[in-house]
Parts: structure tokens; sequence; C-alpha cells
């Protein structure tokens, strides 16, 4: 109830619905908020007070005049203004003691539900219902616990029954207040409003307690976190409970105690969208979305660490730790013990942790002294994250559906706990990990089968490739949708900042040639970023450097594919690693690719003069750095050292042989008797590379018709694998070659391959 428009929303909900309700008010949006101001402010700015006190009534004023006619208004100001002179006298009063004790706390917070539900009893009156305004505390009974009374259900019941039946009408009653049996007024804690409507809907044995607020119901994660966060159609008692006690704000519960033990359905629905059906709390759960019902968190959280070998076969450790906790009022949220009893580990609110230190370590003063507990300590900056399904009961792999994507993204978990009930698996993370958690679960839980990647495309000016690439996506977006891939773009480039996103399942794409995007790479895997590369340098580094990128990929689990830097779009490294995963290896390696100078030499007729041909195409070719490279055999050795080291041989760059093809003096009648001779035996020049015996080699091939290399060279790659088991009749693979489509489209492959590989099913 934040403004006027929003108490029209509520009156046009209360006339549109089946009579006999009766209706808890809590106080309008931020003014419980302006009340604790003002207790703060009474022992040292009385000016700060009369303040808000001003605030307060003229709001409340301005309320009524939008609501009412003004022929009704000045009998319902002339409440509200007597209502504010009654806070102005009781702060003055407190000032002059010079403090707020917790019972006058009370007295003033009461203010806020009080003015609230006046208001509204007067709107409604207007508006034709038979209203009746209920201050709370003639209702409900409670002890003397100042902030969180504990209610008294025998008389409560009992008053609430008597007075009901004598009193007929629209109740509009104050929510979050009580009083004693000395008339005391007290509240009832966290979410009291909700509570008051749970008590006098238990008392009454009504149909259903209906809690109207801000949001489409109880909803499958936090919205702030995750925005594509669904609303729950039902819950049990004890899911709801779960969620609640791990964060989830919309029901609190010492809200649902009242209803659950009579059996009486909660609805939760939305004042703004009254429309939608909200989440039905009640007996029973269903599967509508699934064994898993909702994820739920809290954060700022401490885990407090007792640990020691002598704590092993040791009985009572657990209820001396759990005992001085409790008398000093710090409430344990998480418990994980190793099965060993070597540790116990226990979650509290971070700002109970370095307490909790205290305490415990007090405690276990002479097992500390004797060595028999080794240590005692805490660390911060963590939150928790519950998984609540009561289905989930007896489903064998949940914890493996929770825990793997997290594991892929890299999610570091402290700490893990889970009941024999099996409703709950509650765990410790990071507090900076929050987010990415919550994504990453929502996504694998709720959208099981829509896979989300987050590309980077590791340019900040698009490249040929790149702009293929992009293009290709989408084109594809219809397709890949229907394939449940849906694949983000991400503008952000820089590695430090990619890392620092924390996005889940984040790909970075490689199209540069570049050693210094190269060099990201093991930071990038460390960061548990997928990469596809079209780079061929990474790969060409050190043996060492080639290795280690490999045991980082496979110790995280992190997708790093190269497939475009060998055979472009063809399948090439696939294919070796099948083939050494069947028990095979390679004998030798024959290739040719496709590129600037076969090209060039499928030009060549033995009439032309072959540095003029290579002047021309230098020419034409830009940049003319690359034709260089080219014809140096740098591209060709590059493929080939990637190739080899895949066939599994332990090769650096500089034990190729490479042939260099750039014109020198005389080399123009070397290769036109090369050329003669070759066709003059029916066969064709290539320059390619042979892997053979642990070496390689990059020159020309004189290749012959029967040979599978023979129509390669100008627009195709070729690949012939001879193995162990393909010895008479060698493996050839064959295709497009190096064009821009063929690598954005290997790109393409790899990025949907990770896709795949990160689906979940239940």
């Amino acid at each position: 109830m934040a403004n006027p428009e929003r108490i029209k929303d509520v009156i046009k909900i209360v006339t549109e619905s089946d009579p006999g309700l009766v209706i808890v008010v809590s106080a309008q949006s931020g003014v419980t908020d302006q009340l604790i101001d003002l207790c703060n402010l009474i022992s040292t700015d009385s000016n700060g007070c009369e303040t808000i006190i001003q605030q307060l009534e003229q709001r409340h004023l301005e309320t009524l005049k939008a609501l009412l006619p003004v022929i009704h208004q000045p009998a319902a100001m002339a409440e509200v203004i007597s209502v504010c002179n009654e806070l102005f006298d009781i702060a003055k009063g407190a000032s002059l003691v010079g403090e707020v004790t917790p019972r006058t706390h009370d007295l003033i917070l009461s203010f806020g539900e009080r003015l609230s539900a006046y208001v509204i009893s007067r709107v409604l009156k207007y508006s034709g219902q038979d209203a009746i305004y209920i201050d709370a505390r003639r209702l409900i009974r409670s002890d003397a616990s100042f902030g969180s009374a504990k209610v008294d259900f025998e008389v409560t019941n009992k008053q609430i029954v008597e007075y009901f039946s004598a009193n007929k009408g629209l109740a509009v009653v104050t929510g979050f207040i009580a009083s004693t049996a000395q008339g005391q007024t007290t509240t009832l804690g966290r979410s009291g409003s909700d509570y008051t409507a749970s008590i006098l809907g238990a008392a009454l044995n009504a149909d259903v307690i209906e809690i109207w607020t801000d949001v489409d119901g109880v909803m499958t994660v936090d919205p702030r976190y995750v925005k594509e966060a669904q609303s729950i159609d039902q819950l049990s008692y004890t899911e709801a409970m779960e969620l609640s006690h791990f964060g989830a704000k919309v029901i609190f519960p010492a809200s649902m105690q009242p209803a659950m033990a009579k059996q009486i359905p909660m609805l939760v629905k939305n004042t703004m969208n009254p429309d939608h059906k909200g989440t039905l709390i009640c007996k029973d759960s269903v599967q509508d979305n699934g064994y898993i019902k909702g994820i739920t968190s809290l954060g700022n959280i401490g885990l407090v660490n007792v640990e020691g070998a002598g704590m092993v076969g040791i009985a009572g450790v657990s209820a001396r730790m759990f005992t001085v906790l409790s008398q000093n009022r710090i409430s344990v949220i998480l418990i994980s013990q190793a099965s060993s009893e070597h540790s116990i580990c226990i979650a509290v609110m971070e700002e109970n942790a370095e307490r909790s230190c205290q305490l415990l370590t007090e405690t276990f003063a002479a097992e500390l002294a004797s060595g028999m507990i080794g240590s005692v300590n805490s660390e911060n900056g963590l939150a928790i994250v519950a998984v609540v399904g009561e289905n989930m009961r007896h489903v064998p792999g949940v914890a493996a559906k929770v825990f793997s994507p997290l594991g892929r993204n890299g999610i570091n978990v402290k700490a893990i706990s889970q009941g024999s009930s099996e409703l709950n698996i509650s765990f410790a993370i990071h507090q900076n990990d929050l987010k990415k958690t919550l994504r990453i679960l929502h996504q694998s839980l709720f959208h099981k089968e829509m896979r989300q990647l987050h590309l980077y495309t590791g340019v900040p000016v698009c490249s040929p490739v790149c702009t293929r690439l992009l293009k290709m996506i989408e084109d594809q977006r219809e397709y890949l949708l229907s394939q449940k891939i849906d694949l983000q773009i991400c503008q952000n480039n820089i590695v430090e900042n990619i890392l620092q996103q924390n996005l889940e399942n984040s790909v970075f794409v490689d199209v540069t040639d570049s050693d210094e995007t190269v060099s990201c790479y093991e930071k990038l895997l460390s960061g548990n970023v997928a990469v596809v590369t079209a780079n061929k340098r990474a790969n060409v580094q050190s043996m060492d450097q080639y290795t280690n990128l490999q045991a980082i990929a496979k110790k995280r689990g992190i997708p790093y594919h190269y497939e475009t830097t060998v055979g472009t779009g063809l399948p090439v490294i696939g294919i070796l690693r099948n083939i050494k995963g069947g028990g095979d290896h390679v004998v030798k390696a024959e290739v040719v690719f496709s590129g600037p100078v076969n090209r060039l030499i499928s030009q060549y007729d033995g009439d032309k003069v072959y540095s003029e041909l290579v002047l021309t195409t230098k020419e034409r070719y830009s940049p003319r750095e690359e034709i260089m490279e080219a014809l140096r055999g740098v591209d060709v050795a590059r493929k080939c050292l990637i190739l080899a080291r895949e066939c599994g041989f332990n090769i650096e760059m500089d034990e190729i042989s490479v042939e260099s093809l750039v014109p020198a003096k005389g080399y123009d009648l070397i290769f036109n008797n090369l050329y003669a001779n070759a066709i003059g035996k029916g066969k064709r020049l290539r320059y390619g590379a042979i892997i053979e015996n642990g070496s390689a080699r990059v020159s020309l091939l004189a290749v012959s018709p029967s040979d599978p290399l023979f129509q390669s060279g100008d627009s195709e790659s070729c690949i012939v694998l001879t193995t162990r088991y393909y010895n008479k009749t060698p493996l050839v693979v064959k295709g497009p070659g190096d064009d821009t489509d063929s690598v954005a489209a290997g790109l393409l492959s790899g990025i949907v391959r990770i896709a795949e590989s990160i689906r979940v099913s239940f």
C-alpha cells in the first residue's frame, strides 16, 4: 500500500470478493521504517522526531483527501490528527526519560498499522461496505516479549471467536500488533501482519487465508537475481516453510503455523496483478513443475568450523556447541558434519560469526590446549542456497543435477547439508557467486531443456570471420531456439571484465590471429570460461604450453575446442580423438590444405614464370604479409604441428622440416622442372605435410590420380590417416577449405557442441 493508487487496487479487490471477509492491514509502505527512525531519534533530536510525525500525519491526510469526497473528509482527518497527537505525546514522554524501552518501541511501531487500518476502513465504508475498524490488541493476547511477542492461543482464539460471534460486517483489523494481559502493546515480529491473518483465519476456521503482496505468489527464485523467475502454482506447507526459512520473503514460517495446524489453505496473490492465480500453500505438493519447487538464498553468512582429530568418537561435542550458541541467542542456519566426525561446520549470520568463534573457543579451551581440537575458525562473505522440493524424496541423481552445473561453471561449494527427509539440499558458496549460482540452477532445473550460452567474440571490431559467424547465429536463431539452444552475444571482450561479469556458461570465441589473445586462454579456462578458437597460435607454442592448456581444460571440465585450427570446418580433431579413444593410433598422416599457396600452384601451367605468378598473387592479396608467410610454409607448419600433437606425437615447431616456396635465385627453373616431372608422370603438385614415425615435414608433394590428395588443394582440404586398424584402406577426411564460411561454420559447430553438453534432464 505505497500510495492512494495502490490502496484503490486493494479496495477494488475487497469489494469484488465474496462476502464474509476479515481484512488484515499492514502499515503503508515505508511507515514502519519511519517509526523506527523516530525511536532512534527520540533521545537525541526532538526536532527530527516532530518532523517525522508531521510527515506521517500529512501522508495519511493526503491519502484521505485522494480517496474520500470532501464531505466525508473532516471526521476522518480529525481521527488521524488525534492518533498522531497521541504518537507525539508518547515520543515527548520518552524523550524526557531519555530512552526508548522495548515496551515503548513496540507501542510506537503500532501506529503504522493503526493509521493504515483506520484509513482503509473509512474508504471501504464510503464505498458502500459495512466496514468496521478493529484494533487487533482487543483480539490477540501475547506475552511481554516485546519485538517478537509469543501468542497465547488459548486466550486469543477465545477472544476472536467471541468477538466475531457478536459482531458482523466487513472487519478491517490491524496487523502486526497484540497486547499483554496488562494491556501493554506488543508486536509480533517479522511478517507480523501475515501472522495476524493466519491467527484470525485459524481461529475462525476460514476456508482460505489470502496473503496479498506485490509479486505473483511464491517465486521459483529471487526475481532480483533471475529475471526468468516463475510463480509456483502450489506448495505444501513444508516446502513453503523450507523456502521461507532460507530467504523467500513472500511468506514467513511463523505466518504459516496457525494455518498449517488447522490445515487451512493459504493463497499468495499480487495486488497489482489480481487476475494471476498466485501460489496455493496447502497440505499436498504437486509435480506441476518437476521435482524441484524452488531455489532460495540467504546472504551475509559466516561459516564457523570446529575441527580436530580428537573429536572423533567423543560424545557431546555437538551438544556443547549448540548449547552455548543457544544460550547467547545465536541462531544456527545450517549444519554440516563430516562422517569421520573430524569437523563440524555451522552457518550463522555474518554479524554473529566472530562472536560464535569466541564462544566456541572459550567452550573448548581445554580441548584446544590439549590438541584434541585443532582449531575454531570462521569465514565471512558467504551465502546459503537451498534447493527445495518435497518430490525430491527417493529420486536418485538429484544432488548431481544440482552440483554438476555448478562445478562446470566454477562455483566452489564450501559446505553441504541435506536432511534425511530429502526435502532440501542446502549449501554455502561465496557471496560474489550468488547471482551466478541462482541463474545456473534456475536454468538447469526449471528451463532444463533450454541451454543458454553467453558468447564473447574475442575482438572489439568484428573480423570477416566474426561478422559471418554472428550473421550465421542470427540467421539460425529460430532453428537454434527450436533445438533449445539460446546463444546470447555479449559485447565485452576484455578478459578481466569477462571473468568479473561471472556469467554462467560463458564461451570465448577467438577469431583473431593474435598471440596476445592466446595468452589469455589459461586465465579464461581457469576461470571456467570455455574457449572455441580458430587461432592456431595457442597450440603451436611449446609442448609444455600445449599440454598445460589441455590439462587445465580437463581438470576443470571446461570445453576447449580448436577444430577449425586444422581442418577449418572438417571434424579432424574429433576423428583423431575417437581413433585414440578406441585404442587405435595414427601411423601416418598426409595432408593438403586449401589455401593461397595451393591456389597459386593450381594456376601454374608450365608456361608462366613462377616468380611472376607469386608477385601477381602478392599484389592482389591483402594483407601481403600473409601470402609471404604462407609461402614460407608457416601456416601449413602450424596446422601440421597441431595435427601431429593430436596424433600423439611429442613434437616442437623447430623439429618440423619446412620447404619454403618463396622465390629465390634460380627457383623458377627448379619449380618448372618439378612441375614438368610431375605432369610427365600423370601427377600433380600439392603443397602439404606428411607426419610419420614421430616426425613431420612440410613440402611440395607429387601426388598420383589414385591418391586422395590428387583432387585437393584449390578449394578443398584433404587429410589421409593411416592407423593401426585403418592400414589397408586409410581413413580420408575431405571437404571445403579455409574460406570464411567454413571457418565460421566450424566455430558455430563447436559452440553448439558445448550447448549440447550442458543439457540437464530429469
